[in-house]
């Protein structure tokens, strides 16, 4: 009996082609998979990209206080410290999801503990002062406090919603001093940064000089106008003028640097207004600066003094007294000059005027003087009977009966 024999290569082929598609498939499987899982990742990094896009903070009512009893007292021991010990703003979430804060800095500096969190309703008023030397406090909405020991890893700030951030700044490497910038840095659980600066505002001084007539006599005062002067994140609330006698300055009249030998001039409560009209007690010059407070509590003082040159009207001279005294011999003319004041008038100029002459022979030792610093100048009566007048500038003169007939 013959056999067929057996076809193994067709069984090959068969058997190769069954591989063939399983191992196509499985590669397909790998790759839909692979594409898959890429795709997921793609979208999964679309949706983080949208979400720090998205993501938008903002910081506002920023207010800044200087607790001179905190500074006062231990540790610090300070009087009249410079330096803020607190800083308080808002801060507003704009987004429609919530934002997770991990990081405050002020002007670069970190607060040291990062544990702020939304509070619960529950949590008691006033926990978290300054005087228990707590780095941070967060205020929400319901005004309650937070413990900055609590360990929490954020605060998170709802869609929407703000949070009132107060920082001690006490505790600060390096204090924080009220003639510098504030800048406001906040770190978000997404590694955005946003930030805020708040620049000093800038005092501008502009003066004029304004006369007014007081019957015969022209007075001249002083007008400070602050208006010009700004803030780049806030509107000015407060000025502050002082006016400095420059009069004994080294090496010359009016130097404003020659802090040593400028004295201060005592000026009405008014002082603390945009503008100001003030009529000095001296003739000058003097020295003008202002202090300028803005919306935040930002101070800031001018750089360099406002000098404004003497003017002899400022204190014109307004009052003439002039007698006759004949317990001399010969007989005296004395004559005072005061100022608007009443202060005395040194070095003006005076002239005695033979004015009534009634036997011709009326005679004086001198028929022109200067006042000395007691705003005093005078001369004598040699001979004669008559009448002399007395004058001195603008202001109204001063007629003096005399009788010297004994002395000719």
């Amino acid at each position: 009996m013959n056999r067929r024999p057996l076809n193994d290569k067709g069984v090959s082929v068969i058997i190769g082609t069954l591989l063939l598609i399983l191992i196509t498939v499985t590669a397909a499987a790998a790759l839909a998979l692979m594409i898959s899982q890429m795709q997921k990742e793609e979208t999964n990094r679309q949706t983080q990209i949208t979400a720090v896009k998205d993501e938008d903070i903002a910081i506002s009512g920023m207010n800044l206080a200087n607790n001179e009893a905190l500074w006062n007292s231990a540790p610090f021991n300070i009087s009249n410290s410079q330096n803020w010990s607190s800083v308080s703003f808002n801060l507003m979430n704009l987004n429609t999801k919530s934002v997770g804060i991990i990081g405050i800095a002020i002007n670069n500096q970190y607060a040291t503990a990062v544990n702020f969190t939304s509070l619960p309703l529950s949590f008691p008023m006033g926990y978290c002062s300054f005087s228990e030397g707590n780095e941070l406090c967060i205020y929400n909405n319901t005004g309650m406090t937070l413990d900055p020991n609590l360990n929490m890893s954020s605060l998170e700030i709802p869609a929407g919603q703000s949070e009132k951030i107060t920082i001690n700044l006490t505790d600060y490497a390096q204090p924080i001093g009220t003639n510098n910038q504030i800048d406001i840095k906040i770190i978000t659980s997404l590694t955005n940064v946003f930030e805020q600066t708040y620049k000093l505002p800038t005092p501008v001084i502009s003066y004029n000089t304004e006369t007014t007539t007081l019957g015969s006599v022209q007075k001249d005062s002083i007008m400070l106008d602050g208006s010009q002067s700004s803030s780049e994140n806030a509107t000015i609330v407060g000025w502050n003028w002082t006016l400095m006698n420059a009069t004994n300055t080294w090496p010359t009249r009016g130097v404003c640097s020659d802090i040593n030998n400028l004295s201060t001039i005592s000026v009405p409560p008014y002082f603390n207004s945009k503008i100001v009209h003030f009529s000095p007690p001296v003739n000058g010059p003097f020295c003008a600066n202002l202090t300028i407070t803005d919306s935040n509590g930002m101070v800031a003082t001018t750089a360099q003094d406002q000098l404004i040159p003497a003017d002899t009207q400022f204190t014109p001279a307004a009052n003439l007294i002039a007698t006759f005294n004949t317990t001399y011999s010969p007989p005296v003319i004395n004559v005072t000059i005061l100022d608007i004041n009443g202060n005395p008038v040194n070095n003006a100029a005076v002239n005695y005027v033979v004015d009534v002459n009634q036997f011709g022979n009326l005679t004086l030792s001198n028929y022109v003087g200067t006042t000395n610093s007691q705003g005093m100048s005078s001369t004598n009566v040699t001979c004669g009977v008559g009448t002399v007048k007395v004058v001195s500038g603008q202001i109204p003169s001063s007629e003096v009966a005399v009788n010297a007939n004994s002395g000719c």
